[in-house]
């Protein structure tokens, strides 16, 4: 294996940690531990693919969170919904972590939520300094079948 594929699987490797223990926050429904994966100084913005729980600041997502834990929607078992993780890429370049792929609720697969994750070193760790997801609609997919042929 080169440098250069061990560097991309050990920053692939850091970005599914990050993903694993930043989902596994929200199946505890566990405040504190969603709030250390955040960088405060190179936070810029979180939008989501639930209407209505975009934010431009940090307060105001920990605030639609911790509204979601209290009494967000739920499974029919009373858990947060389990994520399956496809596709996942990573491109590391110093103090910072690009990481894209397709979430997919585990009793809902299809249509699926794309989503970009940037991270940067940050008092030791890896933190989130944006997030992104969007929903996959078959439109979304024909335009990219599109943008392709």
């Amino acid at each position: 294996m080169s440098t250069d594929e061990s560097d991309a699987k050990s920053a692939l490797q850091i970005g599914l940690d990050f993903i694993h223990r930043y989902n596994d926050c929200f199946y505890r429904k566990d405040m504190d531990a969603l709030r250390e994966l955040y960088s405060a100084d190179a936070f810029s913005v979180f939008w989501d693919n639930h209407a209505g729980c975009d934010a431009t600041e940090l307060r105001d997502h920990f605030n639609a969170v911790g509204a979601f834990f209290a009494k967000g929607k739920e499974t029919e078992s009373g858990d947060v919904e389990p994520l399956m993780v496809e596709d996942a890429r990573a491109h590391q370049v110093g103090d910072s972590l690009l990481i894209t792929a397709i979430l997919r609720y585990a009793s809902v697969p299809k249509p699926g939520v794309r989503s970009t994750l940037w991270l940067v070193l940050d008092r030791g760790a890896w933190r989130a300094a944006h997030i992104q997801d969007l929903c996959i609609t078959i439109k979304d997919s024909l335009d990219l079948l599109d943008l392709v042929l």
